[in-house]
This record gives C-alpha cells, sequence and structure tokens, in this order.
C-alpha cells in the first residue's frame, strides 16, 4: 500500500513542478524608475487616442464644416441674372443709343424674407454642432485617459500580487518536498496526516497563484483592448 501511495506521490509531483512553472507573458516586466513609468502612461494615453470613436467624430467635425459651407454658400441662391427682351432686342436696331437706355440683360438679388433668418441659423448651427464635436472629443479623450491609467493600475497591481504570490508557493513546495522525503524514507515522525497536510497547503497556495495569474491576464487583456497594441510592444519601443 505504501509502495503505491509512493508511486502516485512520484507521478503528482511531476505534474504539480509543470503547474508550478509561470508564464512568460504574466511575468511580463514593467518599468520601476518613475521617469520611466511617466513615460509608459504618457505613451498608453497616446495609443487609446487613436481609438476608432474619437476618429469617428473627427469624421463628423469634417461633415459638419462642409454643412457650415453649405450653408454660408446658400446666400448665392439669390443672385438672379434675368434676360431683358424689348423691341430693340428683338428687332436688333442698329441704334446703338438705344442699347444704352435698354440692356439686354440684368441681374439683380432676390432676397426672400424668411433667408434672412434661416440662412444665418443655419450658419449659426452648422459651428454649434461643430464645437458640440469638439467638446465631445475632448470629452472622451478625458475619459479614455482615466480608463487607461486605471487599467494600467489595475494590471500593475494584479501582477506585483502574483510576483508577491511565487516566493509563498515555492516555500510551500518545498515544505511539501520535505515531508513527501522524509515519508518516503519511512521516517517515523512523518505520517499520512502531516503529508496530506502538507499537500493542503501547497494546493492553496497553487490555487491562490491560478488566481492571481488569471487577474493578471485579463487585466492585461482590457489594457490592451484600449490601446489597441500588445504590452511587449509597447514596452519594445519604449
Amino acid at each position: 500500500m505504501k509502495r503505491v501511495l509512493l508511486f502516485l506521490l512520484v507521478a503528482f509531483t511531476g505534474t504539480i513542478a509543470k503547474a508550478q512553472q509561470a508564464d512568460t507573458a504574466v511575468l511580463l516586466r514593467l518599468p520601476a524608475d518613475q521617469p520611466t513609468v511617466a513615460r509608459l502612461k504618457e505613451r498608453l494615453v497616446e495609443l487609446a487616442y487613436q481609438n476608432p470613436q474619437l476618429k469617428e467624430i473627427d469624421f463628423k467635425k469634417q461633415i459638419s464644416k462642409y454643412e457650415e459651407n453649405k450653408a454660408k454658400a446658400s446666400w448665392l441662391d439669390m443672385l438672379t441674372a434675368a434676360g431683358n427682351l424689348n423691341e430693340f432686342t428683338i428687332k436688333g436696331s442698329g441704334t446703338t443709343n438705344n442699347n444704352t437706355l435698354y440692356p439686354r440683360y440684368n441681374f439683380g438679388v432676390m432676397v426672400p424674407i424668411g433667408h434672412l433668418i434661416s440662412i444665418p441659423n443655419d450658419v449659426k448651427i452648422a459651428k454649434a454642432n461643430g464645437k458640440a464635436l469638439e467638446q465631445q472629443k475632448e470629452t472622451g479623450k478625458l475619459a479614455l485617459k482615466a480608463a487607461v491609467l486605471r487599467a494600467y493600475e489595475d494590471y500593475a497591481a494584479n501582477k506585483q500580487l502574483y510576483e508577491l504570490q511565487l516566493p509563498l508557493l515555492e516555500d510551500a513546495y518545498n515544505h511539501y518536498k520535505q515531508v513527501e522525503s522524509r515519508f518516503s524514507k519511512a521516517d517515523q515522525n512523518t505520517q499520512v496526516e502531516t503529508l496530506n497536510e502538507a499537500y493542503r497547503l501547497y494546493n492553496a497556495e497553487m490555487v491562490r497563484k491560478v488566481a492571481l495569474e488569471r487577474d493578471v491576464k485579463q487585466s492585461k487583456i482590457a489594457l490592451e483592448g484600449i490601446i489597441g497594441s500588445t504590452m511587449e510592444e509597447v514596452l519594445l519601443h519604449l
């Protein structure tokens, strides 16, 4: 029975040793000095500003500018050119003085009363829409900046918690190995209960490690979703 238990312990030890290995993506090194951290945060915010939602606002601003120009051009619709038909234009009289008195063409401006109110208001509306879109963009940039900084702090904190967990896991693993070694040598002071307790403690640390690793990966994904790039790429060109 004890030989079977020892065999199972050897197989189990190999399994937990693999599970104990840390993901290199989780152990991505972040800068520690404040100037570099500040530069990193600034770069993350710059990347976030390339968000498609902000670009969509730029397109809407361009449309608003076109509408403003269109409203201003409405004044030109009032300019009219009309031909003046009279006996001289019809008969083609050769007397030049008459052509001076009766011009062939008349140019004028017709101003419907309603246009005096509607056109200036249309121009103002287009300008106001442009200003509103500009304000919307600034508000969006502030919101994105706050979201990026929160996401970075979450990622950095989760990563630090994960790194602090690794030595605790290592200690629990070493303790378990020592107990397992004594048990395999039939140490009278090491009972099955002692081995089980050592495993329970180690398993608890493994559960914490898995949970913290998940938190690090999820917070990294959330941050990269906002900036539209991987942290590896950002740090490579920092």
